[in-house]
C-alpha cells in the first residue's frame, strides 16, 4: 500500500501579465520581474502550475471532472433537496451568476503559468542539461494544452493567448479554427520534448505516454464535435495544420494520431491492473478483509493497486494539508469523493448512512448518484457493473434512503465513493472515520488539518487518463478491436467485432463514472446536432428514470423544458461567468454563449425541480 503522498504544491509565484477578467491577482510576492532567478526557480513555477488542479479540486461542481460527470445520461446531479447547484449542473440550466466562476478562474491562472513557464525556459544555459530542459518545457506545453481543451470544452470560444503576456483587450478566438489547432501543438510538442521514463509514472507529472494520450484525445473530439467526422474509424479526416512551435513539425495526421497511441501502450511502461477492482480503492487492505464482493481478491492476497498504480496515466493528486482557509484549502483532499458518497442525515426514523451497516462506503453529501438508466441497460454478466455501480439497497444492508435526498436511485459511483473500514471511528466523524484516516493514524499520528475525517479524509487520486482509455480509442481511430478486446479480456468478456456501436458501448461501460461520457456524446454527435443527435436524445432518457425523492419513490422530470432542448440550444457549453461579461461590457471581446441569455428564457433554476 502506497503511503499518502505530500505534495507541496503551494503557488510560491505569480504572472501577472493577463488583464482584468483573466488573471491580475498577486498571489505572492514574487513576479515576473525578480522570479525566476535561476533554472532550480522553475520547478517551483511547475509545482505551482500543477497546483492548479488542487484549485479546481477546492470545489468540485466547478471541476473538469466531475462537472461533466453529471452533465452526462448516467449520472444525476442528486444531494439534497436544497442542492440547486448540482441540479442545475444536471440540468443544463444555471442557479447563479458565480456557477462557474471559480472554474474560469482557475482555468486561466493555468494558461498564465504555463505561458510564463514557456516563455522563460530559455532565459537560462542548459548545456548538458538539455532533457532536464526539455522535460520540463514538455510538461509546460502539456498542462496548456490542457487547461485550453478544459476551457474550451466547457465554454467553446474563449480568450486565448499563447505569449507570456495576454493582450489587452484579450478577445474570444474561434475554437476550432485557432484554440484546437493550438491545443493540438501542445499536446504534440510535449509528446515530442518529453521522453520515456523521464519522470516516475504516476507521480503527479505529466508524462511522454500522457500527452500522446490526451493528444489522441483532443484530436477525437476535434474532428467529432467540431468537423462532424461519425466514426472516426472510417471518415476521410482532413490534416490539421498545426501552428509553429518546438517540436512541431508540419500538419498532424491521423495516422500520426494513431502511431502516438501505440507508442504509449507499447513502450509508456504502462499496463492495466490485473483485475478491474483493483483500481479503486475499496479494494484497500483496511476495508477489503470486511467486503465480501471482493472476498476472492482477499484470499488470493490481491488489494487496491494503489494511487499512480501502472495504469494511471496522469492524475490529480492530494496530501494531507487540507483546510477550509487558504486559495486551495479543500483541494488538498479529495472533495469529490466526499460529494459522491451516501447522502447524510437520516430517514426520519433516526438511521443513518455511512455506519457499520453500510461498510466499506461512507456518508458524504449525495451527489452525483448513477442514474438507474446505466444500471438497466448494463448486463449482470459484465463484472464492471457491479464492480462500479453501488446498489445500495440491495448490496448494503443498512443503507436508507433520506428524509432530504433527491435524483437518487439508490445506486451510487465506486469508483469515487468515500470508503470506511473496521477500525473507523463511527461515532466521531473528527477523527479516524474513513480508511484513510485509519490508515494515516496507523502510519503518522498526524490529524488531518481541518480536523474532520469525514470530510477531509480523502486522498484517492481522480484519474484523468489510464491505459484503457487509450487502448479504446486506438480501437476507435483504426476500427480494430484488438485493443479493445485486452481491455474486455481482463474482466473475462469474450472478444468482440469492431463496430461504431460496439466502441461506444465498451467506453460507457469501461469509463463509467469517470467524467468522460458527456463529451464522448458531443463528440459523437457533432455540433449543432440539434434535438435529434445522439447526445441531445440520450441525455433526455433521464426523463422519467427512477428515482427517490425525500424518502418516496418517482421519477425525474426536467427543470424546465428538456434535456433534449436544453442541450441543442447550448451544444452542452457552459455560460461565461456573467460577472466576467459585466466587468469587459463589450461584446466585441466577451459574449454570452448561445442557450445563456436573452435568446432562451429555459436556462435559470430557482429552486429544486419537486418530482412527487
Amino acid at each position: 500500500m502506497k503511503k499518502i503522498l505530500l505534495m507541496a504544491v503551494s503557488a510560491v509565484f505569480v504572472f501577472s501579465s493577463c488583464d482584468s477578467f483573466l488573471d491580475s491577482e498577486n498571489y505572492t510576492q514574487a513576479n515576473t520581474g525578480n522570479f525566476p532567478a535561476a533554472p532550480s526557480d522553475l520547478n517551483s513555477e511547475l509545482a505551482a502550475l500543477y497546483g492548479v488542479m488542487n484549485q479546481y479540486a477546492n470545489d468540485p461542481l466547478q471541476t473538469p471532472w466531475f462537472v461533466p460527470n453529471i452533465m452526462s445520461d448516467d449520472l444525476n446531479g442528486g444531494g439534497g433537496t436544497g442542492d440547486v447547484e448540482s441540479h442545475a449542473v444536471s440540468h443544463l440550466m444555471s442557479n447563479k451568476d458565480a456557477l462557474y466562476s471559480t472554474a474560469w478562474h482557475c482555468t486561466y491562472v493555468g494558461i498564465a503559468r504555463a505561458n510564463a513557464i514557456i516563455a522563460s525556459v530559455d532565459a537560462f544555459d542548459w548545456t548538458g542539461k538539455e532533457d532536464t530542459r526539455n522535460q520540463l518545457l514538455g510538461e509546460a506545453y502539456f498542462m496548456r494544452g490542457l487547461f485550453y481543451l478544459w476551457g474550451s470544452q466547457f465554454w467553446g470560444d474563449i480568450p486565448a493567448y499563447w505569449a507570456a503576456a495576454a493582450p489587452d483587450p484579450c478577445p474570444q478566438v474561434n475554437a476550432e479554427e485557432v484554440i484546437y489547432p493550438h491545443i493540438l501543438a501542445d499536446f504534440v510538442s510535449a509528446a515530442n520534448l518529453m521522453k520515456h521514463g523521464a519522470t516516475t509514472k504516476g507521480d503527479g507529472h505529466a508524462t511522454k505516454g500522457a500527452a500522446e494520450g490526451y493528444l489522441a484525445r483532443a484530436y477525437m473530439f476535434y474532428q467529432g464535435f467540431y468537423k462532424k467526422a461519425g466514426e472516426l474509424a472510417t471518415a476521410n479526416l482532413a490534416d490539421v495544420e498545426l501552428p509553429e512551435q518546438e517540436g512541431v513539425s508540419g500538419a498532424l495526421t491521423k495516422a500520426q494520431v494513431v502511431s502516438y497511441l501505440e507508442d504509449a501502450i507499447n513502450n509508456g511502461g504502462y499496463s492495466l491492473v490485473e483485475d478491474f477492482r483493483q483500481l479503486w480503492q475499496y479494494t484497500n487492505e483496511l476495508s477489503a478483509p470486511d467486503y465480501a464482493f471482493v472476498s476472492d481478491l482477499v484470499a488470493d492476497g490481491k488489494y487496491w493497486a494503489g494511487n499512480g498504480n501502472p495504469e494511471e496515466m496522469f492524475q490529480v493528486q492530494f496530501g494531507n494539508m487540507a483546510s477550509w482557509n487558504g486559495t486551495i484549502g479543500m483541494g488538498f483532499t479529495n472533495m469529490t469523493s466526499l460529494y459522491c458518497s451516501l447522502r447524510c442525515d437520516d430517514d426520519g426514523a433516526g438511521h443513518e448512512n455511512g455506519g457499520p451497516e453500510t461498510m466499506p462506503f461512507g456518508q458524504g453529501w449525495g451527489q452525483g448518484t448513477v442514474n438507474a438508466n446505466l444500471w438497466d441497460d448494463w448486463s449482470d454478466a459484465d463484472p464492471r457493473k457491479k464492480a462500479t455501480i453501488l446498489d445500495a439497497p440491495n448490496e448494503l444492508s443498512g443503507f436508507v434512503f433520506t428524509t432530504s435526498c433527491s435524483e437518487d436511485a439508490g445506486y451510487y459511483n465506486k469508483k469515487l465513493i468515500a470508503v470506511t473500514c473496521s477500525e473507523s471511528s463511527w461515532t466521531d466523524h473528527t477523527q479516524a472515520y474513513t480508511w484513510w484516516g485509519v490508515y494515516r493514524k496507523n502510519n503518522s499520528d498526524k490529524a488531518n488539518n481541518n480536523g474532520n475525517s469525514f470530510q477531509g479524509d480523502h486522498f484517492n487520486d481522480i484519474i484523468l487518463l489510464r491505459l484503457a482509455d487509450v487502448m479504446l480509442m486506438h480501437s476507435e481511430l483504426t476500427g480494430t478491436p484488438t485493443y479493445m478486446n485486452k481491455v474486455r479480456a481482463r474482466v473475462g468478456l469474450p472478444e468482440t467485432t469492431y463496430s461504431w456501436q460496439n466502441i461506444k458501448n465498451e467506453r460507457r461501460f469501461e469509463l463509467a463514472g469517470e467524467g468522460l461520457r458527456f463529451n464522448d456524446l458531443r463528440r459523437w454527435s457533432g455540433i449543432d446536432g440539434g434535438e435529434s443527435c445522439e447526445a441531445a436524445k440520450a441525455l433526455d432518457r433521464q426523463a422519467g428514470s427512477r428515482v427517490n425523492y425525500t424518502g418516496t419513490w418517482t421519477t425525474i422530470k426536467h427543470g424546465s423544458s428538456g434535456w433534449a432542448k436544453r442541450y441543442a440550444e447550448t451544444n452542452g457549453f457552459l455560460p461565461i461567468p456573467p460577472g466576467q461579461i459585466r466587468t469587459i461590457d463589450n461584446p466585441d471581446v466577451l459574449k454570452q454563449n448561445k442557450g445563456w441569455g436573452d435568446d432562451v428564457n429555459d436556462w435559470n433554476m430557482s429552486g429544486t425541480p419537486v418530482y412527487i
